[in-house]
């Protein structure tokens, strides 16, 4: 009886709660008045209620065009790791335990993204690349089975690129490190000559347009801020870099801060160093382009005119083709700009950082 009438009392107030909601447009009607006036409160009542509802229906509209320019405003790259994370975060997350260094590489990378997320990119870069590799197939009329072999190719490969993505990067990084370092050495040597503090000259570079050697000093600052010494800063700088040109310069930068010296004469000495260093680099470089240009003109230009040459007068000597025409026009079109691509590939990776 005691449980029948709690569910009574409760059914009970809903009903006077919903009296009390209908009613509540009716109060606002006058008594006593003409049924013209009346309507026209009632009127004006359903006016007001549509306003409300405009208002609403715009509020609700701007909500959704700001949260997807918002949406918009996040790289492509992270709206593929966002969606895979949604859908497949079990075996992303068993697949990130497994990959060993690799939160090391985006930090080394200075990727700003969590490792989970990275693992969903590589899994969603590998399945679009598996059914990129697969469309191919199926356009160039290949079999099904073969298509599906691409398809498997594409997803690997698309998976080991993206592995190895972080330690491009960082290479690259590097590379405009050092590249950049006797001019950032000369600012840093030139403020410090004029009585500027070694935080402030590290935070003046950090501001310039050095590009990656900026950023990187960005990080140094952030650290300091974040409550690192000076030398912890720099060290881990030099752990993100592992280059032997930045630990030539971070060692002298510390020795000169902990034991005293002239650190702007030194590091007009290092910049001066490095300058020497490339331009000599730069000579070899030359010297090794000048051989190897003759090598890639032999490439492009004598060798396919000769073998046209030698299959047009073997195939007059014997009055038949020794040389099927496909045969002729693939190793002309794609056999030696191949070989030419392959050493315009060794010129440029043989440059000097």
């Amino acid at each position: 009886m005691g449980i029948g009438k709690k569910i009574t009392d409760i059914f009970e107030k809903i009903g006077e709660k919903t009296l009390e909601l209908s009613e509540k447009p009716i109060r606002r009607i006058p008594q006593g008045k003409s049924i013209q006036e009346r309507l026209q409160v009632l009127k004006k009542m359903q006016e007001e209620v549509e306003t409300e509802r405009k208002e609403e229906r715009e509020k609700e509209i701007e909500e959704l065009v700001e949260w997807r320019e918002k949406e918009l405003q996040k790289p492509f790259s992270e709206r593929i790791a966002e969606a895979v994370l949604k859908y497949f975060s079990g075996p992303v997350r068993s697949l990130t335990k497994s990959l060993k260094g690799l939160e090391y590489d985006l930090y080394r990378a200075n990727i700003r993204m969590s490792k989970d997320k990275y693992v969903a990119l590589m899994i969603g870069v590998s399945i679009i690349s598996s059914i990129f590799t697969f469309l191919v197939g199926v356009l160039l009329m290949l079999p099904v089975d073969v298509s599906v072999l691409l398809a498997l190719l594409g997803f690997i490969g698309g998976f080991l690129y993206m592995r190895n993505y972080p330690r491009i990067v960082w290479k690259h990084r590097v590379a405009e490190v050092e590249r950049a370092m006797p001019y950032v050495l000369r600012h840093l040597a030139s403020l410090l000559s004029a009585g500027v503090g070694i935080a402030e000259a590290i935070l003046s570079v950090a501001n310039s347009d050095y590009g990656v050697i900026s950023e990187e000093f960005e990080l140094i600052i952030r650290d300091m801020r974040g409550g690192a010494s000076f030398e912890e800063a720099l060290t881990r700088f030099e752990e993100r870099m592992a280059s032997e040109n930045v630990s030539r310069v971070v060692k002298q930068m510390l020795r000169a801060v902990k034991f005293g010296g002239n650190l702007s004469g030194i590091l007009y000495k290092l910049a001066e160093d490095f300058s020497f260093e490339y331009r000599m680099r730069l000579v070899e470089y030359v010297q090794k382009v000048n051989g190897l240009a003759f090598v890639y003109m032999f490439i492009s230009v004598v060798m396919p005119t000769m073998l046209v040459v030698a299959v047009l007068a073997a195939s007059i000597m014997n009055k038949r083709l020794i040389m099927p025409i496909q045969g002729l026009a693939v190793v002309l079109l794609f056999g030696f700009p191949a070989m030419a691509f392959l050493m315009v590939v060794m010129i440029k990776r043989s440059e000097p950082r």
